[in-house]
């Protein structure tokens, strides 16, 4: 399992909800949203990972990510 902590600009706080949503309808991910900026996000390993980056990234124009895990 790995764990990445997304943290997003507060003018986006809107879409993250949509964005958790999301990821949660994919097999084998899970994410929780934290606050309003900010969301914890597990996958099964390095490739769901990956793909959560790259959806992070159509989503939103300022974030970041820390692994936790």
């Amino acid at each position: 399992m790995k764990a990445t902590k997304l943290t997003i600009g507060f003018r986006e706080w809107s879409k993250l909800a949509d964005f958790v949503e999301t990821i949660n309808e994919e097999d084998e991910m899970v994410a929780y949203q934290i606050d309003n900026t900010t969301a914890l996000l597990v996958a099964a390993g390095e490739c769901g990972l990956a793909w959560i980056e790259a959806q992070a990234a159509q989503w939103f124009e300022d974030y970041y990510t820390t692994i936790v895990k």
